[in-house]
Order: C-alpha cells, then sequence, then structure tokens
C-alpha cells in the first residue's frame, strides 16, 4: 500500500502504521518506510526581513521577522533588497515530543505569497508631486549651472563644501564601466572625507545613505572585518554552514557608508 503524508516544515514525524481503512479493519500492522524516489519535493527558501532605518522608533533596535517561501516565490528577493511582502502570520509548530512542552509562547514566521522587489524611496507610498516630468529634466540640463544646482541640492541644510558635495553627487551617479586591452576600469568611486570634528562629516553620510537607492550605512568604532565582509553561520534548517553577508555584501551594486573609519582596527581595515 501507498499512501502521501503532506510536509510543511523542516521537520516531521513520518508515519509508522499504514492509516488505511483496510489495514486498521484487518489489524495487519504492517509498517511504512518513506520511498524518496516517490516523493514530491517544492523549492522552500527561509528569509529573514528587517525593518528600515528610518521607520525604527528613536530608543529601539530594529525588529526582525523570519519569512518562508515555497515555491515560484523562491528567490525573488537578495540580500539589501528592500521588499514588500503578503502572507499569512503563523506560529511555528513544533514536532515530535517538543510539541507536548509547547507552552503558550511560540515562534512565529510569516508563509510569503508575494514578494515585490522596491525602491528605497517607494518605502512608503509616493506622492506623484514631486517626480519630475520629461519635460522639466530637459529644461534643468539646458541650465548653464546644472552641475551647481544638483550638487547644492545635496543636504542642503549645510552650509558650504561644495567640492564635497561635488564629489558626493558624482558618486551617486556613477559612471560607465569600460574594458580596455582587456584591463576593466570602474565606472564607480571611493570617498574618504577627512576634516576636523564638528564639519557635518557623519550628516553628509546619512543623507547620501537616505537618497541612494541602495545602501547601507555603519560605522567603524566596533565594526569588524567580518561584519564587513562576511561570516561562517550555521543554517537553523539545514544544519549546514553558509556565508552570511556583512554591510559591504549588502551595498552590492550600491554605496556603504562607513563613518569613523579610523577608529577601525589595522586588520579589520586591511580586510575591506
Amino acid at each position: 500500500a501507498e499512501t502521501y503524508q503532506p510536509v510543511g516544515g523542516p521537520s516531521f514525524m513520518p508515519l509508522t502504521m499504514c492509516p488505511s481503512a483496510e489495514c486498521q479493519h484487518n489489524k495487519s500492522g504492517g509498517r511504512l518506510f518513506m520511498q524518496t524516489r516517490g516523493s514530491k519535493f517544492v523549492k522552500f527558501q527561509e528569509l529573514r526581513v528587517q525593518e528600515q532605518s528610518d521607520q525604527v522608533p528613536i530608543g529601539h533596535v530594529p525588529r526582525s521577522v523570519t519569512v518562508q517561501a515555497c515555491g515560484e516565490v523562491t528567490r525573488q528577493a537578495t540580500p539589501g533588497d528592500h521588499v514588500a511582502m503578503t502572507g499569512i502570520f503563523l506560529p511555528v509548530m513544533k514536532t515530535g515530543f517538543k510539541q507536548t512542552s509547547q507552552g503558550i509562547l511560540t515562534e512565529t514566521h510569516l508563509d510569503a505569497h508575494r514578494i515585490i522587489k522596491l525602491k528605497k524611496t517607494e518605502s512608503d507610498q509616493d506622492k506623484e508631486d514631486g517626480e519630475l516630468t520629461e519635460e522639466d529634466l530637459e529644461e534643468l540640463s539646458t541650465r548653464q549651472d546644472f552641475y551647481e544646482t544638483l550638487s547644492a541640492s545635496l543636504a542642503p541644510q549645510i552650509y558650504g563644501h561644495e567640492d564635497v558635495k561635488k564629489a558626493l553627487l558624482l558618486l551617486l551617479v556613477g559612471g560607465v564601466e569600460r574594458c580596455m586591452r582587456g584591463v576593466k576600469i570602474r565606472g564607480s568611486i571611493n570617498i574618504c572625507l577627512m576634516g576636523d570634528p564638528g564639519v557635518a562629516k557623519s550628516q553628509l553620510l546619512s543623507y547620501i545613505d537616505k537618497i541612494a537607492p541602495r545602501s547601507q550605512y555603519t560605522t567603524g568604532r566596533g565594526s569588524s572585518g567580518v561584519g564587513l565582509t562576511a561570516a561562517v553561520m550555521k543554517d537553523p534548517v539545514t544544519g549546514e554552514f553558509v556565508l552570511e553577508g556583512g554591510a559591504l555584501v549588502l551595498a552590492d551594486q550600491g554605496i556603504c557608508c562607513i563613518d569613523e573609519f579610523d577608529k577601525m582596527m589595522d586588520s579589520d581595515r586591511t580586510a575591506i
């Protein structure tokens, strides 16, 4: 006899006795064995979603929730993306002997039905009044002070620093990646801001992190090379060792703002 057992989690208790009415009526007590070749598998992915830094209340740490995606919903997002999800908020039910000792409190997860990748500015519903039309862009491009106007719009609450703002504008816009005679010339640049305390270096970094489509903000004080690049972690689902990306990995194809870079240790600084 054959029977199928639906499995909706990483752990389950396999059937040992045949649940059919014929076997129960005859009391044959036949034993069941799991057939791996006859099983049907679906794609499964577990995500960890954390709320954005600008949405965290003052004095609180960012909250996070575990998201489980199955089937075609998997591989819809990469680490560092801003996403909008719809699903069902469910408790994580324990199996086996752990189910008997389960109390009132339990872990929770989100069973995702839809995952949409967003831009950073689409987190809250944008107002269409702030968008520029093609006519507005064409009019701005014909202005003689177009470069100065764009640089002055960066952190307008900070007075001065015209050259610094122009450099940060070039960092945001980027360039064209070229390959000449087998040598790859990247279009992005790295910027190191050096100056006396209290000249708004951290405020400029915070503003760049706020308006960049993909960015991460961290501080060199207390950060290690492993936390900025990648760390080896143990997957709670499969038990295998996996790489968990740091700030630089999450800001791939974007901007990573590292404040207080001089406070880092030399070994961690060379790891970057």
